[in-house]
């Protein structure tokens, strides 16, 4: 950690544009808590518990007559990691299987309860083929969680839902609250991986393409300044969800999901359960709640509605005719 420390620092000397002190204190502070095994088999029976309504997900059972605060003993569990394609292909996985039971386990972590596990790199993610012929997401390494207030979460959601809706008005308000002024739009590139043109076009239904992946990786150089300004003065409990998301972005794309529409749609589906879950716990009257319920199901109905219409544009016949359309 000294070294660390000492690199920073020397770091932040001759490059004053660059903030990394929030690096260390966060490393400090997570370090000693991914070292406590004992915290470790905690969460690993917490998020079990918590996700017991999804029969495809396994973490493996702590036997808690053989762990310390310095060792763990757990259930050995067998599967192939998650980034394997060669193992996936020949256990005849569906790659857009497990990246939609991802997304809608990683959504839920985040918008829902607020318990998000934060090293879900391919080593810890394993995968399984089930004798049904379905497929097992396990769950390895639970030493690092962010456990995200419900302030946080119900922020985060609003700003998820004014990137979803093209508001940009909501997107600076929303930044502003987590820490971020006037950068508002680079806030959203980075929580979405996508670029502020895709953003205002609805990322929704605009799919990654090599062309955008280009325009971002030249812009990402000019924008390093800020960049560290952002992860210098954002709430504190955004930075594992950003470094969260950029390990499910990886992921998704060594699965080739990454314009996954599914996935899109259970995260917005959390979003607005999220959203109105804020609003549900401020209505003082019936009516209110009532309202309030209503809305989000008819918010939830058009989002139904709105995805089944893109997935059916998309579809290389219909895409094709719409091609001819504008030509013409």
């Amino acid at each position: 950690m000294k070294t660390m420390e000492a690199l920073v620092k020397l770091v932040s000397w001759a490059f004053p544009d660059f903030k990394f002190s929030w690096l260390v204190k966060e490393t400090k502070r997570n370090i000693p808590i991914e070292l406590d095994f004992l915290q470790e088999g905690h969460n690993a029976e917490k998020v079990d518990k918590m996700f017991g309504h999804l029969p495809w997900l396994k973490v493996p059972h702590v036997y808690w007559n053989l762990s310390t605060s310095r060792v763990l003993t757990m259930e050995y569990v067998e599967g192939g990691q998650i980034n394997d394609l060669a193992y996936i292909r020949f256990n005849n996985i569906d790659p857009y299987e497990v990246a939609d039971k991802l997304s809608q386990l990683y959504s839920q972590m985040i918008f829902i309860h607020g318990f998000v596990h934060s090293d879900p790199h391919p080593g810890n993610i394993l995968v399984k083929k089930t004798q049904a012929g379905g497929v097992d997401i396990i769950l390895l390494d639970h030493g690092l969680y962010a456990e995200l207030s419900n302030e946080f979460r119900w922020e985060y959601s609003k700003l998820w839902f004014s990137i979803l809706n093209k508001d940009k008005k909501g997107m600076q308000q929303h930044s502003q609250n987590l820490g971020v002024g006037n950068l508002y739009f680079l806030l959203a590139c980075m929580v979405t991986g996508r670029t502020w043109d895709t953003i205002m076009s609805g990322i929704q239904k605009t799919k990654w393409t090599n062309s955008e992946k280009n325009i971002r990786d030249k812009e990402i150089p000019h924008l390093l300044p800020q960049i560290s300004d952002v992860l210098d003065n954002i709430n504190r409990q955004m930075l594992l969800i950003l470094k969260t998301n950029d390990l499910m972005r990886g992921v998704e794309f060594t699965l080739k999901a990454q314009n996954r529409k599914t996935s899109f749609l259970v995260m917005s589906r959390c979003v607005i359960q999220s959203v109105y879950g804020e609003r549900l716990k401020l209505c003082k009257t019936w009516l209110s709640r009532w309202s309030t319920v209503m809305s989000e199901r008819w918010a939830l109905f058009k989002l139904s509605v709105y995805y089944t219409y893109l997935s059916i544009i998309s579809l290389p016949l219909i895409s094709s005719m719409f091609d001819l359309m504008k030509k013409s």
